[in-house]
């Protein structure tokens, strides 16, 4: 299956390529700070959506840290070498009311921010701010409808589908009327309950000024079984046709402004997670600075005890005696792969394997 006409994009993994030093780390279990770090402004939420993998999180109902913390915590990424912060994580982050101080920092630090949000707290002071420091928004939409939108997103105001599609316009007319270079991602997560409006929602976001359509398969293995309504002897075969012709015929909506990516290269053909990589190495790309005060091993496993590395609250800079240190190897080597959760890094951990430990694409011949 086509999964884009533009490989020249954030959301193909061989971008990773980039930050060859790093792997090398990675590989060598010599840890260069990370390139990215994940900031989970906050653990609340007030969607129930029937795929979240925060259940646990969001229902341990963690009070938010001030906002003079997060601040510290940017000052002293940008000192550690990280070059951007992915904000989003175990709940809603504009729940936090430090948001936009937050993000004005992490600019005034020479770091990029991503904000991933479901975009209904968003006000017009939100959208400014977005527009003037975030390098892309994405939005956790996975409908098309106001009906399919309440049915996997738990909700049941029928009104909200439409208060987040305004946002997203408006913060679309913000960065057009300013130049600026923030990009908008309208994110579709591919469940039974909605893939046969695919192509319906790539409409929707290019009439809203979205830059980039990003489909991608739910993480199966994260559906608790108290939300897998529909689940039960599901035939993926059929579910992937649905998804192919859907995503093929949202491909011929893209001009030089619009583009869509339907990701489907970390699974396997029967969308379920792939694991084609035999140790997990590359996680020290990126540090998770989660809600609860904790930095966790892998942003994949934020919320699971075992895998805390140390406190960042109420001094992040307790990393620095943990990075690269014998613990943090040990913990690394002690992933299993095959019982984790659908892992994001997964090419990434392929890539370390058979190009820089293997050589498998020649690095000395251009």
């Amino acid at each position: 299956m086509k999964e884009w006409n533009n490989p020249f994009s954030s959301f193909n993994s061989f971008k990773v390529l980039l930050w060859r030093q790093h792997l090398e780390g990675c590989a060598t279990e010599k840890f260069l700070s990370p390139v990215t770090t994940d900031f989970d402004l906050s653990g609340r939420c007030s969607f129930q959506c029937v795929w979240c993998n925060a259940h646990k999180i969001i229902n341990n109902k963690v009070k938010d840290l001030p906002t003079k913390h997060w601040l510290k915590v940017s000052d002293f990424i940008a000192k550690w070498g990280a070059k951007s912060s992915c904000i989003a994580g175990g709940g809603e982050p504009l729940m936090h009311e430090g948001f936009n101080d937050i993000i004005k920092r992490q600019q005034k630090n020479n770091l990029e921010s991503g904000v991933i949000t479901n975009g209904v707290m968003i006000d017009y002071e939100h959208i400014w701010t977005m527009a003037d420091t975030c390098r892309w928004v994405g939005f956790s939409m996975d409908a098309s409808t106001t009906e399919t939108y309440m049915k996997v997103k738990g909700i049941k105001n029928s009104k909200t589908f439409y208060k987040v599609i305004d946002n997203i316009n408006n913060l679309a007319n913000q960065i057009k009327q300013t130049n600026s270079v923030c990009e908008i991602g309208y994110k579709f997560l591919i469940h039974p309950f909605n893939a046969h409006e695919i192509y319906e929602a790539a409409k929707l976001a290019k009439s809203i000024g979205v830059n980039d359509f990003h489909s991608r398969p739910v993480g199966f293995d994260n559906v608790p079984k108290s939300h897998a309504e529909g689940m039960e002897g599901l035939n993926l075969d059929d579910l992937v046709k649905v998804v192919e012709e859907q995503i093929e015929k949202a491909l011929e909506l893209e001009d030089e402004n619009f583009h869509v990516y339907g990701v489907r290269h970390k699974f396997n053909s029967n969308m379920k997670r792939k694991v084609n990589f035999e140790k997990c190495r590359a996680i020290p790309l990126l540090a998770t600075f989660a809600a609860d005060g904790k930095v966790y091993l892998c942003f994949d496993m934020r919320g699971k005890q075992d895998t805390i590395l140390c406190s960042h609250y109420p001094n992040p800079k307790e990393i620095l005696k943990i990075w690269g240190s014998k613990f943090h190897i040990k913990m690394i080597r002690n992933i299993n792969p095959n019982e984790c959760p659908r892992c994001t890094f997964g090419v990434y951990n392929e890539i370390v394997e058979k190009v820089i430990m293997k050589d498998g694409m020649c690095l000395n011949f251009p």
